[in-house]
Order: structure tokens, then C-alpha cells, then sequence
């Protein structure tokens, strides 16, 4: 089996594996399309690996060659996708099964697993999935934007955070026009048409793409002071959306939201943030509520999955949002220039990159 293994911090290198023993529970995929996450550059890049070597990749979608002995629900040939995140309850020691396990809210166990991030990943020929986490996906579904449904979950969860202002006329603003921004202005232009939809990036490409789906979109300088947008845009929006993990987003957020306004964080924070005294005052006197948002719901009677599924099959132009496509053996070239990009030393015209293997 062929991967791309990250061996240390900023190397990766092509590998020839020995398959496992399959496992009983588990189902033997072999990868079809694999999502590059904003999540796996500085994973890479910036030693937030947990371990090496490590595979990454959890946006995925494969089908299935070999299915274990006790597994019931799957066959040969079919097309899935995985929730990547494996939680305790997956455990042979059921002893120790946490709070949240047991109240069903699997993406908050306190004692998980996840693919590409704690246990090899999607970058690579095979992967052997617990058969509790595959999720069953359409054949009428491209594989590319099959490998879409990850992100497109979490795109929900943040969603259900403030589904009862759906049927409202809410001032919305989506901070970052990068791949999670850009889902959730078409799902919103799509199930919240009373929505205002603003959205704000420091890409012109971005904003660009993202015309179509929000009613104004407002560019922030990388080197410049944003002291006049700041004015512009200070307490004025019913909903914050924080798409990107950048620090100075996570405190515009604040800075952004009206009195009694909603901010959720969505993320992964880049950097140690550090709130200033007038910051926090800000919080209280603004009375703002503060949600945070972490990976999507599975297995459950509001199951992000689903919806995303769904939207997937009803609204197929998201194949615009997959600006860069390799193969498994140019990947590691495509994660470097991913990289450069991202940290202003190349031209971006990036949102979303996948690794097909057929």
C-alpha cells in the first residue's frame, strides 16, 4: 500500500506499507478522493503533529474492498465517507465510556481518537475504518465532492447553533472567505434567504468567488491597518461567524457583533490569543453570547451528515470550491505549495485541494 507518511515536521515522504490484519468491526477502504484540510498545513508544517510518522487526511471518501467478520451494515462496493472522529465508546474496555458517549454527543468525548490527526489517515492507497464511523454515500455523488461531506457537516453543526433565527432577517457576517466561509455563504443563501449575508477576507480571489452568495463582502489588509473597515463593521452584525482561526478574527468577532449579537467559533486557533482588559469589557457591556463549534454531530436525531449528504446531491456546483487536484504521488508537492501560500510567499488563489487516487 502506498502513502504519503509525514516522517517529521515539514518532511513527508512517499512509503510502500504492509497492510494489516483486518479487524473484525473494521471495513478495508480503498481511497478514492482525499479533502486536504486547512487543518493539516500547520499539522505539517508547524509541528502540531501529535506524533511520527503520521498519515493525515480525514476528508475522505473510498469504497469498500474487505469487510470484517462482525460487520453487518456494510458490503463490498460500497461508496463511503467516515466521520473521523472515534470516540471511547469504540473502545473493547467499555469500562470507562464518558459522559458525552453516553449521551450520544460523540464529537465531545472526552477520550477519542481521529483519523489523520491521532491515527493514520486518508493519504494513502487503503485505510482500515471502524465500521461505527462510515457513513454511506451516494454513487450519483462525484467522488471529489464526495470528499466534500466532512466539512460540509461541520458547516451544519455551526448552522443548527442558530437555526431558530433561520426564518429571521439576521445581518450575518462570515469572517474568512476560505473553504469553510465560502460553504456556509451558499448553504446560507440557500435555507436563509432573510439573511444578510457578509463575509470578510483579506483574499480578493475569495471575496470574488463568494459574490454571488452574500450581499457585500469586505477586503482586510494582511500589512496595513484596518482601523477605518474596523469602524465600519464595529457592532453591527446579529451573527459573527468565525471561519479561519486567526487570532486577530477571534477578536474582530467580538469587536463585529452588535449588543446582545451572537458570535460562534468555528476555527482551529492558529496562535496564543490574548484578550485585552477592554476586550472582555466588551463581552459583558455588549451582553454577546460566545459559541464555540467543534467538528459536526453523527449518529444522532439531528445528524449534520445527513444534511450534508443531502445538500451535496440537490446543489452540485461546489466542484468550483476544488481549486487544486493531485495525485497521491505529487501530493506532498501540492501540501508545500498549500503552505507557501498560506504564509504570503505565493500568489493565493487557493480554497480547497484533493488528493484523488484513481
Amino acid at each position: 500500500m502506498i502513502s504519503l507518511t509525514l516522517i517529521k515536521n515539514k518532511k513527508f515522504k512517499i512509503e510502500n506499507r504492509s497492510l494489516k490484519k483486518l479487524k473484525d468491526d473494521h471495513c478495508r477502504l480503498n481511497i478514492l478522493s482525499s479533502g486536504i484540510c486547512a487543518s493539516d498545513i500547520p499539522r505539517a508544517y508547524d509541528s502540531m503533529a501529535y506524533h511520527y510518522p503520521l498519515v493525515l487526511g480525514h476528508e475522505f471518501v473510498g469504497k469498500i474492498t474487505h469487510v470484517g467478520k462482525k460487520v453487518t451494515k456494510f458490503s463490498i462496493g460500497d461508496v463511503v465517507s467516515a466521520f473521523p472522529l472515534v470516540p471511547c465508546c469504540l473502545s473493547k474496555k467499555k469500562i470507562n465510556i464518558c459522559e458525552y458517549c453516553v449521551d450520544e454527543k460523540f464529537n465531545l468525548c472526552n477520550n477519542y481518537n481521529y483519523y489523520g490527526s491521532r491515527i493514520d489517515g486518508s493519504f494513502a492507497e487503503n485505510l482500515d475504518v471502524h465500521q461505527w464511523n462510515l457513513f454511506k454515500v451516494s454513487k450519483n455523488l462525484p467522488s471529489e465532492q464526495s470528499s466534500l461531506i466532512e466539512p460540509m457537516a461541520v458547516v451544519f453543526n455551526i448552522i443548527s447553533k442558530f437555526k431558530n433565527d433561520l426564518n429571521d432577517k439576521k445581518k450575518v457576517l462570515i469572517l474568512g472567505a476560505g473553504f469553510l466561509g465560502q460553504i456556509l455563504s451558499r448553504v446560507l443563501k440557500k435555507i436563509a434567504r432573510h439573511h444578510q449575508v457578509h463575509i470578510l477576507d483579506r483574499n480578493e480571489f475569495k471575496l470574488n468567488l463568494s459574490k454571488q452568495y452574500s450581499n457585500e463582502q469586505y477586503l482586510s489588509s494582511r500589512n496595513k491597518n484596518n482601523l477605518n473597515l474596523q469602524k465600519e463593521l464595529n457592532s453591527k452584525f446579529d451573527i459573527v461567524i468565525e471561519t479561519t482561526g486567526n487570532n486577530k478574527c477571534f477578536k474582530d468577532a467580538i469587536l463585529f457583533a452588535k449588543k446582545d449579537g451572537k458570535v460562534f467559533y468555528s476555527g482551529n486557533i492558529d496562535k496564543s490569543l490574548f484578550l485585552k482588559k477592554n476586550e472582555v469589557s466588551d463581552i459583558l457591556r455588549k451582553q454577546i453570547n460566545i459559541k464555540g463549534v467543534w467538528n459536526s454531530s453523527f449518529k444522532t436525531k439531528n445528524n449534520d451528515w445527513k444534511q450534508a449528504h443531502t445538500f451535496l446531491l440537490e446543489n452540485k456546483r461546489f466542484e468550483e470550491l476544488i481549486s487544486h487536484e493531485t495525485n497521491l504521488e505529487n501530493s506532498a508537492k501540492l501540501l508545500d505549495l498549500i503552505n507557501e501560500m498560506k504564509k504570503g510567499k505565493r500568489k493565493n488563489n487557493y480554497i480547497k485541494g484533493v488528493i484523488k487516487n484513481y
